[in-house]
Order: C-alpha cells, then structure tokens, then sequence
C-alpha cells in the first residue's frame, strides 16, 4: 500500500544492521525461577550457569539452525550489532550470550539473551536446540566460562585466542561442516 515490503531475511541491506530474533531464556520450577541465585556475583545459579554453558559448547555447531541460510552470514558480521564471538556477558552487547543486568525485586527476569538468531530460521527447531544444549549443560555439569565484558569487536584475532574465544561459523557451509561433526 505505501511502497513497503515486510521481510524476515537477516540481512536484506548491505551496510545496515541485520534483524535478529533474540531468544530470552529462562528456566522455572513451580513457578521460581531456577537461573537467579541472590548471592552469586552475577545473580546466577549454579544452573543458569551450566545452562549458559552448554549453549556456548554448542553454538558453532547448532548455527546451521539457528543461521539457517546463506543470507544469515551476511548478518553474523563484526561491527553490526549482531554477535559474532562465542562468550557471555552481563554488559557487552558484542557477546553471544547477555544477560541482563539484575534489578532488585526483579529475580523472576533473570534471564540468557541468546543473540544469535534470526528470523529466517525455524523456530520450533531452534528452540529445541537451544533447549537440548542448555539442559545438556545442566546435566554434565559444564563450566561456566568467565564474562567477556570488553567489547570482543575491538579485540585483535591474537587477543580472542588468547582469551579462548572462538567466533560463530562464517558461512552456511561452515556451519552444516560444524554440524555434521558434532
């Protein structure tokens, strides 16, 4: 009507932010909320952690989907907001995974942005996913990684190794090679 098409691709302008499909996460038993512990450092639990961490374990290879298309490496990109770099943290928004700063009287929001997806993906298999390696986290007991609370993009290739911080797969190809390993 007015000259607009409505799109879901991750990337439809070169030199603009893409369009992401942050997924919050949380986990709740009988109506608390299992990721807020009051005295960690971070506000939490020793499950939110573990949860965190499996994600992490498996996000290169869980990218083929929630990155499901060629377009989607067009948008998993340094410097457009998308993240790029496999690590957490509360403040920096260049990091896979956030999570949002605690507010006091707010411990049911405590929550994991997942920032990777798009919104070409499937979602019913994302979240599948996504669900599968936190709970996997859970169940093996993964480790938490310390918070990367500089912004990633600013750090050079020798600086990330250092840190032990690897990137998401580059193209779809990457990816679907990821998956198949795993």
């Amino acid at each position: 009507q007015h000259g607009y098409h409505a799109t879901f691709m991750p990337k439809p302008l070169f030199g603009e932010n893409g369009s992401g499909m942050h997924t919050h996460q949380s986990l709740f038993t009988e109506g608390r909320n299992q990721f807020f512990d009051a005295d960690d450092k971070w506000h939490l639990s020793a499950v939110g952690k573990q949860f965190i961490a499996g994600q992490l374990r498996h996000a290169r290879e869980i990218a083929a989907v929630f990155a499901q298309w060629v377009n989607s490496y067009k948008r998993l990109v340094p410097g457009y907001e998308a993240p790029v770099y496999v690590a957490w943290s509360q403040r920096n928004r260049s990091a896979l995974i956030r999570i949002p700063l605690y507010k006091p009287g707010s411990e049911q929001a405590t929550r994991a942005e997942l920032r990777c997806p798009d919104p070409a993906c499937n979602p019913y298999l994302t979240f599948a996913c996504l669900l599968h390696a936190g709970l996997e986290g859970i169940e093996k007991g993964y480790e938490l990684p310390d918070p990367m609370e500089t912004n990633l993009y600013h750090l050079t290739a020798e600086q990330r190794r250092e840190r032990g911080i690897v990137s998401l797969p580059e193209t779809l190809g990457e990816a679907i090679d990821e998956l198949s390993r795993s």
